[in-house]
């Protein structure tokens, strides 16, 4: 009986690393996209520019099998286009975005 609830905690153990790296993964990645788009958020079409890194972005987790369902670091990006789409405070929306980011990711 101590051997088996030993397997347990050391598979729930197992399980809950697992998802920390996943999430960790998500949130490096969520960062390095974020950069790219801070150094870039000077063009006259920040429109375009966002969609397009968030494009580059979902990929990225998309071919790296990374869950997207659900969690922050997605909401954070929609959020961001979202308030980039009406044009109110489009450039405060990037820097929250990777503010968060920076925050998460270390």
């Amino acid at each position: 009986m101590v051997v088996s609830n030993t397997l347990e905690k050391d598979k729930r153990r197992n399980d809950a690393y697992h998802q920390k790296w996943l999430n960790d993964e998500c949130w490096k990645a969520s960062l390095k996209y974020s950069s790219q788009l801070i150094k870039n958020s000077k063009t006259n079409d920040i429109d375009n520019l966002c969609h397009s890194i968030y494009g580059q972005y979902i990929n990225e987790l998309q071919s790296r099998r990374l869950p997207m369902k659900n969690k922050n670091y997605i909401q954070i990006w929609s959020t961001m286009l979202n308030t980039v789409k009406r044009g109110n405070h489009t450039q405060m929306a990037i820097k929250l975005l990777h503010q968060t980011n920076l925050q998460r990711s270390s």
